[in-house]
């Protein structure tokens, strides 16, 4: 690796924070076991599909740990589900997506990757509800290996698993033999 290459790699990630796109927790930020959103908060999460075996379903939880799960295509359950979560689990799962909340809605994808988009990739989409009604959303097509983002990969993707669905979702070892259920 070139000396150069330290510098580029700081550069790429401060033009994708000043866009707000992702941003750091303060590190002065008080550690807290209460859960990070409030009950009259919610997050959506999906994971889209790929032209594979990609698992395509859509979560929402709110602060209180009430959640629904709809499974599409790739996964051991198709479908809604209710499920519900301890504080400890939402916290976690909140806590994961929280440096990667943009401050306005941002989509990475083939018309905004300051890089070279590949095809056949799933999409993650996280949307984050305030009490006051407002919205923000990241959506991230995974074949736009955005700097900032693509570092953090399975931070984002796999923040479901903090969440009590593995049952529904299903492993990765089986993903191809979910296709016909």
């Amino acid at each position: 690796m070139s000396r150069l290459s330290p510098i580029l790699i700081a550069f790429a990630l401060s033009a994708c924070m000043q866009d707000g796109a992702v941003t750091e927790p303060a590190s002065d930020a008080p550690a807290t076991s209460e859960t990070p959103i409030a009950s009259g908060e919610r997050i959506a999460f999906s994971l889209e599909p790929c032209f594979g075996f990609c698992p395509d379903f859509e979560l929402e939880i709110d602060g209180s740990g009430r959640g629904t799960y709809d499974g599409q295509n790739f996964v051991l359950q198709r479908g809604r589900h209710d499920f519900s979560a301890s504080a400890e689990e939402v916290a976690a799962f909140a806590e994961r997506l929280a440096p990667f909340r943009p401050a306005q809605d941002t989509s990475y994808g083939y018309d905004n990757c300051d890089v070279p988009v590949y095809t056949d990739a799933p999409s993650v989409r996280i949307t984050w509800f305030g009490e006051d009604g407002n919205r923000t959303e990241l959506n991230w097509y995974l074949g736009c290996r955005q700097p900032g983002l693509v570092e953090h990969e399975g931070t984002i993707t796999e923040a479901w698993e903090e969440l009590p669905i593995g049952h529904l979702v299903g492993s990765d070892e089986d993903r191809a033999s979910y296709r016909d259920r």
